[in-house]
Parts: C-alpha cells; sequence; structure tokens
C-alpha cells in the first residue's frame, strides 16, 4: 500500500523564520502494481530528464517479477507542485556472507541484469527530493545503501553526491567510488560523416568488410539488407538471436549471457515484448542475400540506443569478412536514421569499440552508510568477504577454471550476484 503523502517545508539557514520554499510530496508504494495508472507519466518522465531504458516502469516491473523474491520494494514517488519531480525505485534485503550480514538498500535493476541508471531526479529538484528521501529511509531499518551503478552520462552525479553529503538527517557516511567503465559513441548527422571520425586504417577495415562480402561469388553481388524486429516477427526472430548468442559462447567454453544469468531469456523476452509495444525495441537482424549474419539487441530511449547484446553467424567462412564490423556498421545507421545521439556500448572496455569510436565514461556509485560504529564495522567485513568471494568465485574459478572444464556450465551463484555491490 501507499505510504501517505509527506508535505515538506524547507528552512532557509540564512533567515531565522521559516521560508516558503519548494513544497514535496512523498507517495512511498510497495508493488509496481499499485501505480500503474502512473506507466505513463513514470515513462514520459525518466525519457525528458535524459534517463535510461534501466529506469522505464515496465523494466523495473518485469525486473521485480523475477528477481525481487525474498526482497522489499519502496518505490518513492516525488512530486513539486503536482508535477513528478523525483523517482527512486529501491528494495531492501538482508545479505549474509559466512557470519557477517547486512541490511542492504539497492536501486530496482541493480543485479542480475545489464544495466546501469541515470537518476529519475528532475535537476532543480535533487536537493529537495534527497533531503525528504533521506528523512523518509532514515525511518526504515537498513546498514547500507547503494546509490548506482550510475550511468557515465548522467550529469547530475556531482549534484546528488552533494546532496547526500549535506543532508540533514545526519549520521550518514557518503562515499563515492568508480565501479568500471562504459562505453559511449556519439553519433553525427550521416554515415560518412560518421567514418570521417574514424581513423583511416578503421575506414578501410569497415569499408573492406563491405566490399568484400558482398563480392563472395564472382558472378554474383549479394546485398546487406537490415530490418528491424515487427510484431509479426519478433518470436522467430528472438529465437534465432538467442540461439545464435549461446552457439557462439559455447564454442569457447563459455555460457553465454543466457546462460550465465539465472532466467536471463524469459526476462529479455517479456521485457522485449513489452517494450516493442511502446517502439523502443531494436533487435536488428542483418542479411547477406538471403543468409543472416547477425542481430544486434537493444533498445531507444529517448536519444540514446542502448546496445545490449549481439550475435555473429557460426560459419566459418564468413567471419574472415569481419562479420562485427558489419553488425556495428548497420546498427549504426539504423540510429543515425532516427535521429540517435548516443549508443551506450555498456560496461567493459574493449578495444574494438574504442577503435570504431567508442569513448570510455566511468561508472560511479554511492554508498550511504550509518555511521554507528557496529554498523559501520559490519559493512567493512561484509563488503570485505564480498570481495574475496568475487576473487576466489568469480574471477579465478568462474572466468578461468571452469571454461576449460568438460562440464556443463552453470549460471552465475545467486549469492555472487546479490552481494555483488
Amino acid at each position: 500500500m501507499a505510504v501517505p503523502a509527506i508535505f515538506i517545508m524547507q528552512v532557509d539557514k540564512n533567515q531565522k523564520d521559516v521560508v516558503p520554499s519548494t513544497v514535496i510530496t512523498v507517495d512511498v508504494y510497495t508493488d509496481f502494481m499499485q501505480i500503474q495508472h502512473l506507466h505513463r507519466e513514470w515513462d514520459d518522465f525518466v525519457e525528458e530528464n535524459g534517463g535510461d531504458i534501466f529506469m522505464a516502469y515496465d523494466w523495473g516491473r518485469i525486473w521485480w517479477k523475477y528477481y525481487g523474491k525474498n526482497r522489499d520494494l519502496r518505490i518513492f514517488i516525488f512530486r513539486s507542485n503536482g508535477n513528478l519531480v523525483g523517482i527512486i525505485p529501491l528494495f531492501f534485503e538482508k545479505l549474509w556472507l559466512g557470519p557477517v550480514f547486512v541490511k542492504a538498500g539497492k536501486i530496482v535493476g541493480s543485479d542480475y541484469t545489464l544495466s546501469q541508471f541515470s537518476i529519475p531526479i528532475a535537476s532543480d529538484h535533487i536537493k529537495a527530493v534527497v533531503d525528504n528521501f533521506c528523512d523518509l529511509i532514515s525511518k526504515e531499518y537498513w546498514d547500507i545503501l547503494h546509490i548506482g551503478p550510475i550511468a557515465g552520462l548522467y550529469g547530475d552525479y556531482d549534484d546528488l553526491k552533494n546532496a547526500f553529503n549535506q543532508s540533514p538527517c545526519g549520521s550518514l557516511s557518503i562515499v563515492s567510488e568508480v565501479k568500471g567503465v562504459q562505453t559511449y559513441l556519439e553519433l553525427f548527422d550521416s554515415w560518412e560523416t560518421q567514418l570521417s571520425h574514424f581513423s583511416k586504417k578503421q575506414r578501410g577495415n569497415i569499408r573492406r568488410s563491405y566490399r568484400s562480402i558482398c563480392e563472395t561469388t564472382k558472378d554474383k553481388f549479394l546485398p546487406i539488407n537490415s530490418q528491424l524486429v515487427t510484431s509479426q516477427d519478433f518470436e522467430r526472430t528472438f529465437r534465432e538471436f538467442v540461439r545464435a548468442h549461446q552457439s557462439y559462447w559455447r564454442e569457447l567454453g563459455k555460457a553465454g549471457h543466457f546462460g550465465d544469468w539465472p532466467n536471463a531469456q524469459l526476462f529479455h523476452h517479456e521485457v522485449a515484448t513489452a517494450q516493442l509495444k511502446y517502439h523502443r525495441l531494436r533487435l536488428l537482424r542483418v542479411d547477406l542475400g538471403e543468409l543472416c549474419l547477425g542481430h544486434k539487441y537493444g533498445y531507444k530511449f529517448g536519444d540514446k540506443y542502448f546496445a545490449l547484446l549481439n550475435a555473429q553467424s557460426p560459419m566459418s567462412n564468413l567471419q574472415k569478412f569481419g562479420i562485427g564490423r558489419i553488425l556495428f556498421g548497420e546498427q549504426v545507421k539504423t540510429a543515425i536514421a532516427e535521429g540517435v545521439r548516443y549508443i551506450d556500448s555498456m560496461r567493459g572496455k574493449y578495444e574494438h569499440k574504442l577503435h570504431l569510436g567508442g569513448e570510455l565514461y566511468p561508472i560511479r556509485s554511492l554508498y550511504v552508510t550509518r555511521q554507528r560504529s557496529e554498523v559501520r564495522i559490519r559493512v567493512y567485513l561484509f563488503r570485505l568477504c564480498a570481495r574475496l568471494l568475487n576473487l576466489l568465485y568469480y574471477r579465478i574459478w568462474f572466468a578461468r577454471i571452469a571454461p576449460k572444464l568438460p562440464f556443463k556450465r552453470r549460471p552465475l551463484w545467486k549469492l555472487w550476484i546479490r552481494t555483488r555491490f
């Protein structure tokens, strides 16, 4: 049920009396179904404030359906004069690592799936929203809040951090950490202009790939055709994409995204189905004549493409032509035609993305911890155990040893996923 709206009058510290300022009302919900009527308003607000697809209503709703078990949901909706000025979808859970536990609060969608967030708060209301948020959560039982991971292009990060540091609630420790990098590709007004921003070598490689693969036979020039999925061919194309993606990674002894992450195929299928209705799904199939070269799977939201995953043709005789460069080129051409400004190529540093014009931006997180000494010690010990688990389980066993063994790969441990913050 919704917590009753709370009305806050801010105080000007330079004045003795209370002065009229931004009046914020806050409603707190414990179920996405309680706010179905806010679906359109929610999405419009996130998009207008430069947000990401990962903060869209249906993304959070479906994520909660698959990954919300044994977690307590709190959706904070902030308004000023009746207008939406902030959304913070949060959940709380108690986590154990050996003898150490913490009660953690995290952003909905911050684990199990590929995501990073631009926190949907209107720039001119960040201080007021954070003050009210901190006042509300001070009444909850928790040890640490993870506000992130925050997208590299989020322009209000410093203001958000300062707002937490200056919160009147007190007795909070605020730590900012860089949690990796992500790659953005800035787009220009045409494919030729885009190519002109690459190095001479990369322009040559891309043009050579296109020319060579189209001239695969002496007597026939095969055209490259790109087609975004429609509602009529979605089911077939999605199955083809998943099958090709998994096939590629299995050849490398790995399980691929849909094998590594629990319920990943079900989650992405449902998200894609939901976003297809709003014309946000960008599942691109690239063909050479009647032969499928591969797929690019992502979403369009606002002025960005979110390029999540791809799949290349498993045919070894085509790999020599540089299929990856062709898939990249077709995605960029499609995005330019739609007036997209940036392609978010997601987390990680990949040289091939940088060679194709990508730029690295830091992914950051804010960690809010209660100042009580026993809480700080427990949080420190918990995060130390989490880093040890990451080293032993993921970096050594999962990434290095397991791929070399002749056993069927199992999904990532849920314990590792949930304690990785």
